[in-house]
This record gives C-alpha cells, sequence and structure tokens, in this order.
C-alpha cells in the first residue's frame, strides 16, 4: 500500500530542470510534518536536504527528530521530484531487495566476523551495558561460527543507550581503542564485556578495562590515554547516526539482507530469519520477479 502525505501549499521553492533534487520551505515542510505525524512543540526538528534514493522518481529526505531529554529518532520520507508529495512508507521494487534503502545506508565499517562475501549479512546494533544485547550476542557468538561459518557475516555496531546505562560509551570507545592496537582482540573483548557486565559499574569500568587489557599484554598506557581523551568517541557517534538513520530506537537491533530484527532473538527464531536470506538468495538468483 502506498501511503502519501500531500503537502498542503507550496513546499517547493526551486526545482532544477537538470534534475536535480528539489529545495524545499524547511519551516513549511516541519509544520506540516508536526500535524500529519502529531508531534508535539517539545520535540525539535533538523530537516537534511532531499538527496538521491534507490526507488525511481523519489528523493530521499531524512528528518532527524530530538528532545531536550536527549531522546533522538530519524524518520526517513522519499519526496518526489517535483517537490509537491512525499512518501511515509515502503515502495518496492519487485527486481530488487524490498530493504534496498536500508541496504543503501547499511554500515559495514564494524568490527566484524564471517567472511565478506558471505550471502547473509547480519549487522547488529547494541549496548555493552544492555542486559538483552548480552542475551543476543551469547546467541549469535554460540551458534552462528558453528552453523554459517560460510554463509553469514556479522558486523558489530556501536549504539549506546547513554541516559539508562552510564558506563556504556565507555565500553564502546574502549572496543575501538583496543581495536587500533590489535583487532584481533575485539571478539574476545566483545565477549569478556557481556560476560562480566554484572560486575561493571560506572567507577570502575575503566579499572576492569585496564585489567583485562593488562591480561592481554596490550599497551595499557596508550589504551588509558585514548579513554582519557575520547579519541574514539566520533566514531561511537557515527555508528550511532547510522543507527538512527536506519531507524533504530532501542538494542538489541539487527539487520539481515537490510531485513530489521528487533529485539533478542533466540536461536530458534534468528535461524528461522537467516535461512528464509538463504532461501531468497537462491530464488533471486534463480530468475526475477518481473521480466522485460
Amino acid at each position: 500500500m502506498r501511503i502519501v502525505c500531500r503537502l498542503a501549499g507550496a513546499l517547493l521553492l526551486t526545482v532544477s530542470l537538470l534534475g536535480a533534487a528539489p529545495v524545499v520551505d524547511k519551516t513549511k515542510l516541519e509544520s506540516y510534518l508536526r500535524y500529519a505525524e502529531g508531534f508535539t512543540d517539545n520535540v525539535h526538528f533538523s530537516i537534511e536536504d532531499p538527496v538521491a534514493s534507490p526507488i525511481p522518481n523519489f528523493y530521499r529526505l531524512m528528518v532527524h527528530l530530538s528532545t531536550d531529554s536527549g531522546a533522538k529518532l530519524d524518520r526517513v520520507y522519499y519526496m518526489t521530484a517535483d517537490g509537491k508529495e512525499i512518501l511515509n512508507g515502503s515502495l518496492w521494487d519487485l527486481n530488487k531487495s524490498p530493504f534496498a534503502d536500508k541496504l543503501a545506508q547499511m554500515p559495514d565499517s564494524g568490527f566484524a566476523f564471517g567472511p565478506a562475501d558471505a550471502k547473509v549479512k547480519l549487522v547488529i546494533f547494541s549496548d555493552f551495558e544492555c542486559p538483552y544485547c548480552r542475551q543476543f550476542a551469547k546467541t549469535v557468538r554460540e551458534n552462528i561460527p558453528k552453523k554459517y561459518p560460510n554463509d553469514v557475516r556479522v558486523v558489530f555496531e556501536d549504539f549506546p543507550l547513554e541516559p539508562i546505562h552510564p558506563w556504556a560509551r565507555t565500553a564502546a570507545e574502549a572496543s575501538h581503542c583496543i581495536g587500533d592496537q590489535n583487532a584481533d582482540l575485539f571478539w574476545e573483548y566483545h565477549d569478556w564485556m557481556f560476560g562480566n557486565a554484572a560486575e561493571i559499574k560506572p567507577d570502575n569500568v575503566k579499572a576492569k578495562i585496564l585489567a583485562w587489557a593488562t591480561e592481554h599484554k596490550l599497551d595499557t598506557a596508550k589504551l588509558e590515554s585514548c579513554l582519557d581523551t575520547h579519541a574514539k568517541a566520533a566514531l561511537v557517534s557515527q555508528s550511532e547516526a547510522k543507527g538512527r538513520a536506519l531507524g533504530v530506537e532501542q538494542t538489541p537491533t539487527s539487520f539481515a539482507n537490510g531485513r530489521q530484527v528487533p529485539q533478542a532473538l533466540p536461536w530458534k527464531d534468528l535461524d528461522t530469519v537467516i535461512q528464509m536470506e538463504l532461501k531468497r538468495a537462491s530464488e533471486t538468483a534463480a530468475s526475477p520477479v518481473i521480466s522485460h
């Protein structure tokens, strides 16, 4: 079903005859979206310029929402080339993945295991302090390497929920500091951090991390400096921004070949999702849905 918000009034200011993205009056667009979506005055808007999207004849319009309490949410809309309509929903090309737009935005810069050319890529936005993330991490680490060593690639992305998890960002920054020294140690750190989360507090997280680093023969002075200067804070923030752009609001949130997988699924259900993606890969390789 196609759900379209028709814009009241002339939001379009100029449209290039060469087919450039429409330039909109963002004040009027914000007013319209506030009314259409029911956003109250305490929600702040930041609207990006429309950019090209995988959907023919539509431009991708990213809207960043925030509140004074620190809550953040990103919404994606699609605008027609003439700037008169926006789409709030999904429009699918039957010969492409229904998650083509999410795939175009999907990060692949995080720490990963599994072949780069695996048929299924599972991108996980996670928080080291989140108990549900701990449960899901155990499920992923214990099962995927055993059953799908060649078919699934797992990518870890940071999404620390600071308002409720006070040491999660420190743990995330530390993972990158450690990865700089020895990328092969990331997954050991990942497993240790989740496995020992119950013992970690805001006032001892740094000491615990440095003690772990000492056991693994890392340069602790370099690691401590990296933590104290927040040298990797920008990387964590970039990961968070990528997650919000994909609609991530809670952790863990995963994407299997672009398909959003909310919450900490038990292995039986996650395995079903992976099987679905493997089956789809075989079907699309055989023949397209629509031929011309």
